[in-house]
């Protein structure tokens, strides 16, 4: 049995989270239904985005780790810069996701990076603040010749949904080939 929990604020890691939960033939559910949902579980897997460079809800995610060492756990990171490419390195991505699971405590932690959207309307009041402040960085780099910073300001300014369902299938591949999946895939 599989279990999906997600931390979603604009709907992005819920989508990837509810595609996921199809592939896995199981049903995704808010984090904080945890205890809930991934109570028969063998592998639980959390979808959450990159907020302050750090993955919400991970605190969490890991606690329930340690309270249940015998389940198999997996990782959908959502964010807002782009796929690995040129301009930005997997590195970078990697760097993001190991400040919630340092790779000294989870280094066998499947896990995947997906695109997922920035939508400045559905952000909290806190967060618009953040995100205006991050703008006018963006900008400073950008003023620099930074080119990546005037792409990222560009699309962030305008919006934009970057979901795919393809980005999960690094993470099914990585589960398949563990045996995680059973007929499931």
């Amino acid at each position: 049995m599989n279990a999906v929990v997600y931390c979603s604020q604009t709907g992005s890691s819920e989508r990837y989270a509810c595609w996921l939960a199809e592939e896995l033939d199981c049903v995704a559910a808010p984090l904080e239904r945890i205890d809930d949902v991934a109570a028969n579980a063998d592998l639980v897997v959390l979808c959450s985005w990159f907020h302050a460079a750090s993955l919400k809800g991970a605190k969490r995610f890991r606690a329930y780790m340690r309270r249940h060492p015998e389940k198999r756990y997996a990782v959908a990171a959502v964010g807002a810069t782009p796929m690995p490419c040129e301009e930005w390195p997997a590195s970078e991505h990697e760097a993001a996701f190991r400040r919630s699971f340092p790779a000294d405590d989870y280094a066998d932690l499947p896990w995947t990076y997906c695109l997922g959207g920035f939508h400045f309307e559905r952000l909290g009041a806190a967060d618009k603040i953040a995100m205006r402040i991050y703008f006018k960085m963006l900008e400073s780099e950008v003023k620099a010749g930074q080119t990546r910073s005037q792409a990222a300001l560009d699309g962030m300014r305008a919006g934009f949904d970057g979901c795919e369902r393809t980005y999960l299938q690094p993470l099914l591949d990585e589960l398949a080939s563990r045996g995680w999946l059973g007929s499931a895939s």
